[in-house]
């Protein structure tokens, strides 16, 4: 991972447990940092915090990520579809691109990473497609998970099972 422009912000991190997933979560004044599922322990998930934005001040703390929480929540317990929430990371223009592309995927559907690369004006940059999604910093909000291999799932960052599980939570 690259690391952030968040130079003299602050971020707030917080650990919380919904159906069964460790769910990591950090936010700055302007929006979601980081969303992660996977890490053990919440030091790892600062730690990495702490690389990538060695300038910005970190805070242990639930209050700024309270609507984060409640729509990362509502969408495990009850399939509720993700809010729109602000974001607040570094992107390349191409994996801008790529993201706020795959955010247009409706709640329960399923692109190829050849629908994506199409979507970006690249045809041909399926791979391209995918190692962009690789560094998707907000799962879930950003929801990668959504995109399938013309042959099957593909790939997935955090685990194949964990994508498996969050397509079924949107299928109902």
């Amino acid at each position: 991972m690259e690391a952030l422009s968040l130079k003299g912000k602050d971020i707030y991190y917080w650990e919380f447990q919904c159906n069964g997933l460790t769910v990591h979560i950090a936010s700055s004044h302007i929006g979601a940092v980081r969303v992660s599922i996977g890490f053990t322990r919440q030091e790892g998930f600062v730690s990495e915090l702490k690389t990538l934005a060695p300038a910005a001040k970190f805070f242990e703390d639930s209050k700024p990520n309270e609507a984060l929480i409640s729509t990362l929540e509502a969408y495990f317990k009850e399939g509720k579809p993700l809010m729109n929430l602000p974001w607040d990371i570094d992107a390349t223009a191409f994996r801008d691109r790529v993201w706020k592309s795959v955010c247009t995927i409706p709640y329960g559907e399923t692109r190829t990473y050849k629908d994506i690369a199409a979507m970006v004006g690249t045809p041909k940059g399926a791979r391209a497609v995918g190692q962009a999604l690789n560094k998707n910093p907000l799962l879930i909000l950003i929801p990668c998970h959504r995109v399938v291999a013309a042959d099957g799932l593909g790939g997935f960052g955090s685990g194949i099972e964990l994508k498996k599980y969050l397509l079924s939570v949107e299928q109902g």
